[in-house]
């Protein structure tokens, strides 16, 4: 397809009044969001100066995706799905703005911030298999690709924005006022989110389209478990999850420790420590192009498998790394074979499984692609207590290097698990 054609795909999508407008919506929550979260990640370091409470943090914001990302993924099917929507983004919007008064009234604990941090989770738990659902009640099938294609785009350029507005937020605020700095940002996902509730309650989505599963509740724990044994029965689809679980708690958890580098090891502030995060995130949004544009699935498990190595390679001279640029760009790359290596990763899956079983196994690949590096980041944020943040990030990378060695010798059977199926597009 040419370019033009392509453009006319996302006009296409575009041009649905209702996936216009949630987009807009979406947009402000994303940025939003990736600011929280850096603003969450200093506020943290600046209370309590421990790694471990970074990890405890970065646990409480996504680990509740692990224990309830299955039922959640069961009651989608059963629910008014924009309602339930519209209630977690109005609920993240309060917690935001409680986080706000309490850094303007002086009155921020370590403990205020595990427990906003924790319900926030809870809510995001429910409202994520949501968020994965609901564009197709959007747009026509035709517009899906493109649809899906968008929301991974403005996902990732948040995650280059989102942490460049809060730590110019935090940094005008002043050395000496840096809380009022946090409150700022706090505000500001606020108001994002404010504007994304407005967006939802503009979406004017026909009742029926909600159809709820007609089985009964009893029956979700066996359908539950039916899922489990199907994914770790099949060659690729257990094998693409073992590699998820153990990168995701080894390799993707340095981000959550970026505030302890920034200041103990290169001696900097909150606006290097915005950089970081955003080079991540360029890295991101570079790799999620590269991918979109290859557009095909043969070749895939061997690209995943490469950029696990590529990960492991670059975070072991991050972790060593005495110059920040170096770190900088070590992180960027890091960037680019993450999302290569985890959208790979979806696609296999989406690639590979029965109809019947998707809506299950994608539950079960969010659960672990989100909960699994908030486990990592305690694990490690605990590690760097005693050791130092060096160790655990140079550790965890080593063990992503041997995962690659392991499933390389193992290449062959899984291309004829994931590979070898109906062909679909990446894009």
């Amino acid at each position: 397809m040419n370019r033009g054609g392509r453009f006319n795909e996302i006009l296409l999508a575009l041009g649905n009044r209702n996936y216009r407008i949630y987009t807009l919506g979406n947009i402000c929550s994303h940025l939003g969001m990736w600011a929280y979260r850096i603003a969450l990640q200093w506020l943290t370091w600046k209370l309590t100066g421990s790694a471990f409470w970074l990890g405890a943090i970065a646990m409480a914001d996504l680990f509740p995706t692990v224990i309830l990302a299955p039922l959640a993924g069961a009651i989608t099917e059963r629910v008014n799905r924009i309602g339930m929507m519209r209630f977690s983004i109005i609920f993240t919007s309060l917690q935001a703005g409680i986080l706000a008064y309490c850094c303007f009234a002086g009155t921020i604990t370590i403990e205020i911030v595990f427990a906003m941090a924790l319900s926030l989770g809870i809510v995001l738990a429910i409202n994520h298999p949501i968020r994965l659902v609901i564009v197709p009640n959007m747009v026509r099938r035709d517009a899906l690709p493109s649809a899906v294609a968008i929301n991974a785009l403005i996902f990732n350029v948040a995650r280059v924005a989102g942490p460049s507005i809060a730590g110019g937020l935090i940094v005008a605020a002043g050395d000496d006022a840096w809380i009022l700095g946090v409150g700022l940002v706090f505000i500001f996902n606020c108001f994002g989110n404010i504007a994304f509730t407005f967006a939802l309650f503009s979406i004017h989505v026909k009742q029926n389209i909600f159809n709820s599963l007609e089985a009964p509740l009893n029956l979700i724990p066996s359908e539950i478990i039916a899922g489990f044994r199907y994914t770790f029965a099949h060659q690729g689809l257990g094998a693409i999850m073992i590699i998820l679980f153990i990168v995701g708690i080894c390799g993707r958890t340095y981000i959550d420790l970026f505030s302890g580098f920034v200041e103990t090891i290169f001696g900097l502030g909150a606006d290097a420590l915005g950089l970081l995060v955003s080079s991540v995130g360029v890295g991101a949004v570079l790799g999620g192009f590269w991918l979109a544009q290859r557009g095909r699935i043969e070749g895939l498990t061997r690209i995943v498998l490469l950029n696990i190595l590529i990960l492991g390679l670059v975070l072991i001279i991050f972790a060593l790394s005495q110059n920040f640029y170096i770190a900088v760009f070590a992180v960027l790359i890091g960037g680019f074979s993450m999302t290569v290596a985890g959208t790979g990763e979806h696609t296999l899956i989406q690639a590979s499984v029965d109809e019947k079983m998707r809506g299950r196994v994608v539950s079960l690949y969010g659960a672990i692609s989100r909960g699994c590096p908030s486990l990592g980041s305690l694990i490690m944020g605990w590690i760097a207590d005693y050791t130092g943040l060096r160790l655990p990030i140079a550790g965890g990378a080593v063990i992503c290097i041997l995962v690659w060695f392991y499933f390389y010798h193992k290449r062959g059977s899984l291309i004829g698990a994931l590979e070898l199926q109906p062909k679909i597009k990446t894009s």
